[in-house]
């Protein structure tokens, strides 16, 4: 048995470095590529106003009408007063669920005012006004109609109820006041 030893071959350091330089630029690239934020889409703002239908992914809305006041209060629960300097804005909501099975209604639409504040539904509602809308079971097909109820700043003139659509870049701007 011959054993054949061949010469060594000598690595060409430029040839290492100029492997290495490629292997970092690549790494660099694919970093900086994970971390960047691709740039979004900017927001279609569809305006809409009281009465017209609003269609979304899973449910179609309309806000029928819009009223302010200071005190609500149901037939069987208690009464409840807006807080000092603020007030209640109730909203007449009718929704229609568009898919093919149930689900409760949980509300994500956003009171913005003329300042640019931001406001959620009133979390205490349910005792204190008859028909509120939030988290009550929508049948496939079948219009409901009910009260959103948003506590609000006084000084607020105007304002309006924003809605995103699901996976789409469209904002619905439905103008109350």
């Amino acid at each position: 048995m011959r054993i054949i030893i061949l010469p060594e071959k000598k690595i060409n350091k430029n040839m290492y470095f100029i492997y290495y330089c490629i292997m970092l630029i690549a790494f660099i690239i694919i970093g900086l590529s994970a971390c960047s934020n691709s740039p979004k889409e900017k927001e279609e703002i569809i305006y809409k106003k009281i009465g017209d239908e609003v269609v979304l992914e899973t449910l179609n809305l309309k806000i029928n009408s819009v009223e302010e006041k200071q005190l609500i209060s149901s037939y069987y629960g208690s009464a409840a007063e807006a807080a000092e300097g603020a007030k209640f804005v109730l909203v007449v909501l009718e929704v229609k669920n568009t898919t093919d099975t149930s689900f409760a209604f949980l509300s994500d639409l956003k009171l913005i005012d003329d300042k640019g504040r931001e406001f959620d539904s009133y979390p205490y509602t349910i005792g204190n006004i008859d028909n509120y809308i939030e988290n009550r079971k929508l049948s496939p097909d079948i219009k409901e109609i009910g009260y959103l109820v948003y506590e609000i700043p006084a000084d607020s003139e105007s304002y309006s109820i924003h809605s995103f659509k699901e996976d789409t870049n469209e904002l619905y701007d439905i103008k109350l006041r």
